[in-house]
């Protein structure tokens, strides 16, 4: 049976099982398997703090700084699939190894 392999707010996890992303010397990717008791718990503390924070985000402050890092081509693009596409766009948070917000075929890198 294949396992899903993918990075949940930057461990490893492989099925049900986290890893912490180091190295094994010379620069060679290690990764060493963290217990999902403590795993758990920092997840709980990430959720516990980003609920407390959340109030406090500037939403508008935070997508015109990852916006501007777009070149000018790319951000008329954006503003047309928002604004003057015949199809409507849904964008939509993807969260991985970094967080993103789809708008149709536009990808925009927040974190």
């Amino acid at each position: 049976m294949k396992e899903k392999v993918e990075m949940e707010y930057g461990l490893l996890k492989i099925g049900n099982r986290y890893f912490e992303p180091g190295t094994a010397g010379q620069g060679r990717p290690a990764y060493t398997e963290i217990d999902s008791k403590k795993v758990k718990e920092r997840l709980t503390l990430l959720k516990e703090i980003a609920t407390k924070l959340k109030d406090s985000l500037d939403k508008e402050a935070v997508l015109m700084e990852a916006l501007s890092k777009l070149e000018n081509e790319y951000l008329q693009q954006l503003h047309n699939a928002l604004y003057n596409s015949k199809r409507e766009t849904k964008p939509k948070t993807r969260r991985h190894h970094c967080v993103d917000i789809k708008v149709g075929r536009m990808i925009v890198p927040i974190v």
